[in-house]
């Protein structure tokens, strides 16, 4: 990990990445941050959920923007200004091989630098006390005046009952009483089992879980790392000392698969792609127009195949997108009431001039009565003109298509549509259908930006989201989803079904 790193100085800039290494072990943090070339707004965003020892790095760096310098400053307070090289974490590999009383006397050191601080603040309270101000500590006399920014590091310690009864990094009411004795049941806040069993025996607790409720400052999962400390002169129990931070990526609980990675980066890819897209739309309906002016009709039909070609794109782009989101499981849809009789018309309009300009005659009836779809009248729509164009697409010039709707009653009522193959299609099975197509049915200028195959491929699985799906049965397609429960009028208007 650390050669990949080096091999990478100067090339890292993503923001997430350096977050995620920061989290390694100290030579790949180290060689991750004075590595990364990342803008001063980036470096203060990521500042706050960097370990201590990830801004320390990060203080080293010469070529550091104002914005970073003042969150480093804002954060200077929370953190233990330990020597160089030496391992500001409790949880660090010494809590193994040294004995707990110098753990104890490294963590009371480390805390010695701030201690004329503390002094200096008491002494400001006194005088305010004397002065006859009141209490006037305040959130403003422990912290800065900075606003409150995400905590990923809390100092803490216990008293011999493992109740927290001082604190680092945050306001002392957020946690203090908290206690790290009793493992934490329903939505309480507490240690695991783990945390409190090495507490009931005296033992270092080494990254276990804890939970902390309340001020949303703290609220949440963190991993405890503490060390029992006991009176130097009787040997006497006195509590523990340690740190609570926020569990990195490799020890969250709520980890995201790759496959939600992917989708997300496909997302992102289709964001950046459609954006341009956009604005190539809107210039050339300018120019096919004439919004501004009058164009040549030469350059109102360049304009006019660059507009068909871009929406061709987005359609593309829209379809990449849904197909991410179902991939990753992050495809949601709702419960609605789509009319088939208004449907049908719909889809007749839509795709009229598909039809006309491949001379393909699109007839669409259905056998009465036929209930009302239980989908939203977006996705219906979006189902039946992907897989009516992606068909027409494959129609020879002449020829004919038939679809028809029907309701299949029973317990789970549902609604079918049996479509027929145009010749090219027919003859093809079904894995050739919604896989490998030949290349020349996909070389049409009409043709699907992805392919007939994957168009087909996505109304499947956008039935399928629904409780629906897309079959293949000999030279024609059925697709079927859930018809309504809802009762329907007679043309009469009289009776109900």
């Amino acid at each position: 990990r650390l050669a990949s790193v080096k091999s990478l100085t100067g090339r890292i800039r993503s923001a997430p990445l350096v977050q995620f290494l920061s989290a390694d072990a100290p030579q790949v943090a180290s060689a991750a941050i004075s590595g990364a070339h990342l803008s001063d707004a980036e470096w203060a965003e990521i500042i706050p959920a960097l370990p201590t020892r990830a801004r320390g790095f990060l203080r080293n760096r010469s070529d550091l923007g104002p914005i970073t310098l003042r969150t480093l400053r804002v954060w200077s307070s929370a953190d233990f200004l330990l020597p160089s090289g030496l391992d500001n974490s409790v949880e660090a590999n010494t809590l193994k091989s040294k004995p707990v009383e110098a753990i104890s006397e490294k963590v009371i050191s480390s805390s010695a630098m701030q201690i004329s601080d503390i002094v200096e603040r008491i002494e400001r309270l006194r005088r305010n006390r004397e002065n006859g101000d009141g209490l006037q500590l305040t959130l403003n006399d422990v912290e800065t005046k900075q606003p409150f920014l995400p905590v990923s590091e809390i100092r803490f310690e216990t008293d011999e009952l493992g109740t927290i009864v001082w604190v680092e990094g945050v306001p002392r009411g957020a946690i203090v009483g908290v206690s790290v004795a009793e493992p934490a049941f329903d939505d309480s806040p507490g240690p695991d089992a783990n945390g409190a069993s090495a507490f009931r025996q005296r033992m270092p607790i080494e990254k276990a879980r804890m939970r902390l409720c309340g001020s949303p400052l703290v609220e949440g999962d963190w991993r405890i790392s503490a060390a029992p400390f006991f009176d130097s002169a009787s040997g006497r129990f006195r509590g523990y000392r340690g740190i609570l931070r926020r569990p990195n990526a490799a020890e969250s609980a709520q980890i995201r698969t790759a496959r939600a990675e992917d989708g997300d980066q496909m997302q992102q890819l289709v964001h950046e792609l459609r954006t341009p897209l956009g604005a190539i739309i809107g210039f050339s309906e300018i120019i096919e127009q004439q919004l501004f002016g009058p164009v040549s009709s030469e350059y109102r039909t360049l304009a006019k195949n660059i507009l068909i070609d871009a929406r061709r794109l987005l359609a593309g782009f829209d379809d990449l997108s849904t197909a991410a989101r179902i991939e990753s499981g992050q495809f949601s849809t709702s419960s609605g009431y789509t009319d088939c009789t208004w449907l049908a018309n719909r889809l007749a309009e839509r795709l009229h001039g598909l039809s006309d300009s491949l001379s393909v005659t699109l007839n669409l009836s259905k056998a009465d009565p036929v209930r009302p779809f239980a989908t939203e009248t977006e996705l219906t729509e979006r189902l039946f003109s992907r897989l009516l164009s992606a068909v027409i697409i494959g129609c020879e010039p002449g020829e004919e298509l038939n679809g028809r709707f029907r309701t299949e009653l029973g317990l789970r009522a549902k609604n079918s549509f049996l479509l027929s193959l145009p010749k090219k299609l027919s003859t093809l099975s079904e894995a050739e259908l919604l896989g490998s197509i030949p290349s020349e049915l996909d070389n049409a200028i009409e043709a699907p930006l992805l392919g007939l195959g994957f168009s087909l491929r996505l109304v499947r699985n956008l039935a399928r989201s629904v409780q629906g799906d897309l079959r293949f049965q000999k030279e024609s397609l059925l697709l079927t989803l859930p018809a309504s429960k809802e009762t329907i009028l007679h043309q009469t208007g009289d009776e109900r079904d």
